[in-house]
C-alpha cells in the first residue's frame, strides 16, 4: 500500500514538474528565439541559437512526453488493484521510469543548448534556470519511480 501511494505522488510531482518545464519548451523561448539584436558588425541578428537546430526542435517537443509519462505514472498504479496485474504493473512502472529519466536527460542535454550573441539577464532566462531546475528534478523523480518500481517487483516476487 504504501509503494502504490509513493508512486501516485511521484507521478502527482513528475505531472506538476512537466507542466513548468513544457510550457518553457513550447511557449517561454519563443520570444527568446525572435529575439534580435546587433552584433558586433551593426548588423541585427538573432540573439539566441540553438546548438543543434533539429535535437533543439525535437527536445521541444518532446517535453510533452514528461506530462505523459507522468499521468502513466499516476494512473496505472491508482487504478491497477487485481493482485495478478501487480508484477505486470512494476514492470510497467520501471519501464516508464527509465522512459522519464532518458527523456529528462535528452532534454537537459539538447534542450537548454542555446548561443547567445548578447547576454540576457533575468526574464526568460530566468524562467529557463527553473525549467532546467526542475527537469533535473523530474529526471531525479524518475529513477526514485525505478527504484519504486523494482520494490514492487520484489514485493511481488516474494509473495
Amino acid at each position: 500500500m504504501k509503494l502504490s501511494i509513493t508512486q501516485i505522488v511521484l507521478g502527482v510531482l513528475i505531472v506538476l514538474a512537466a507542466c513548468y518545464v513544457v510550457w518553457w519548451m513550447i511557449f517561454g523561448v519563443a520570444p527568446m528565439l525572435t529575439m534580435m539584436v546587433l552584433n558586433e558588425n551593426g548588423v541585427m541578428v538573432t540573439n539566441v541559437t540553438p546548438e543543434n537546430e533539429v535535437l533543439f526542435t525535437v527536445a521541444r517537443y518532446t517535453s510533452v512526453l514528461l506530462f505523459g509519462f507522468g499521468l502513466v505514472v499516476m494512473f496505472t498504479r491508482a487504478f491497477c488493484k487485481k493482485a495478478e496485474n501487480t508484477q505486470k504493473l512494476a514492470m510497467t512502472q520501471i519501464v516508464v521510469g527509465v522512459l522519464i529519466v532518458a527523456v529528462s536527460v535528452f532534454i537537459l542535454r539538447w534542450g537548454y543548448a542555446l548561443d547567445f550573441v548578447v547576454g540576457i539577464a533575468g526574464g526568460p532566462v530566468l524562467d529557463m534556470g527553473r525549467a532546467k531546475a526542475l527537469t533535473i528534478l523530474t529526471t531525479l523523480m524518475g529513477l526514485a519511480v525505478i527504484g519504486v518500481g523494482i520494490a514492487q517487483y520484489m514485493q511481488t516476487r516474494r509473495a
